[in-house]
């Protein structure tokens, strides 16, 4: 059984105010949840320390020309810290869970196009020790993305911003992997006069391309919930029926994400139950819908790379 992580009333509270607004100063959040603003970045500095909690930038994966999302299937064998260590440095890699079943790690990838992605898969697989046999689904569309847990919008992507420039570019690369950044930071950090810094910063996070947020590894912190990824093979003799399916997955409130994916699996979902035997309650369910013809699942046995926002190099045009 994954060994829970306690949240007490006040690290929840932290938590659910870094998910509305990643870049909180500590002060107003300290008088939201009766403690002392260093009493906050105390309690950050543990949970981050812990690898439970993330404060990201999270942007549009299409605004900066990131269009193409892979789930991958590994089978692995070695010491599990190795392999954390080792996909958290594949900055592609925006999450990984150890499951239970055919496959012993299921990751998610993302990539500017086609041949990145393969690239990407093919440095796991070719260079991570201990990586076995892996499988490949490339994403083609999303039924649903609900998740609490993925730094992803759900709905159509923004419009992609043609006019980033140089120092758009250098200050969202800096602000994803530290969106807490003050604009005294990011002056020293980019060599840049802080009024320009501070003002477009401000536009950034104003105009919607890059947003603050948390986090958290609900595998380990939450009491009540036991996740899995859930591969879906559909047959049907119609198309209506194949739609009918999805929309019925598509329907069901313990998936909160649900993709279309080229490859074995026809739908790659996410789950999130309440207990094994709500789980295997839902197994059934989905079986029983007409146009479903086989499903595996994964259930998570612990969560290796926290989900991260997906990382750039260029201006995208």
């Amino acid at each position: 059984m994954t060994q829970r992580y306690e949240l007490d009333a006040q690290d929840q509270a932290i938590v659910g105010l870094l998910r509305e607004d990643g870049r909180a100063p500590l002060a107003r959040i300290g008088e939201q949840v009766g403690l002392s603003a260093d009493a906050v970045r105390a309690r950050m500095a543990r949970l981050s320390g812990d690898g439970v909690l993330r404060v990201i930038g999270l942007v549009d994966p299409a605004v900066l020309g990131y269009d193409v999302l892979g789930i991958v299937g590994l089978r692995y064998r070695g010491p599990v810290d190795r392999l954390r260590g080792a996909l958290n440095a594949i900055p592609q890699v925006t999450f990984a869970a150890q499951t239970i079943g055919a496959y012993d790690v299921m990751c998610e990838v993302a990539a500017r196009d086609d041949a990145d992605l393969a690239d990407v898969v093919q440095r796991i697989a070719g260079t991570v020790e201990g990586v076995g046999d892996h499988e490949v689904w490339r994403q083609l569309d999303v039924a649903k993305w609900e998740s609490q847990g993925r730094p992803r919008r759900s709905g159509p992507p923004a419009p992609r911003r043609l006019e980033l420039d140089d120092l758009d570019v250098a200050l969202l690369r800096l602000l994803v992997d530290n969106p807490r950044a003050s604009f005294r930071e990011m002056e020293d950090e980019l060599g840049v006069p802080y009024w320009v810094v501070r003002k477009r910063a401000q536009t950034l996070f104003r105009d919607g391309t890059i947003q603050a947020t948390a986090m958290v590894d609900r595998v380990s912190t939450d009491p009540v919930i036991m996740m899995a990824s859930v591969g879906i093979t559909l047959g049907g003799s119609s198309d209506a029926a194949l739609d009918a399916a999805l929309d019925a997955l598509v329907a069901l409130p313990e998936l909160p994400i649900v993709t279309l994916t080229a490859g074995r699996f026809h739908v790659v979902a996410e789950a999130a139950c309440g207990s094994a035997r709500d789980l295997a309650a839902l197994m059934r369910r989905i079986v029983a819908l007409d146009g479903v013809r086989d499903l595996t699942v994964l259930p998570y046995a612990r969560v290796l790379v926290l989900p991260r926002p997906w990382r750039f190099g260029t201006a995208a045009g």
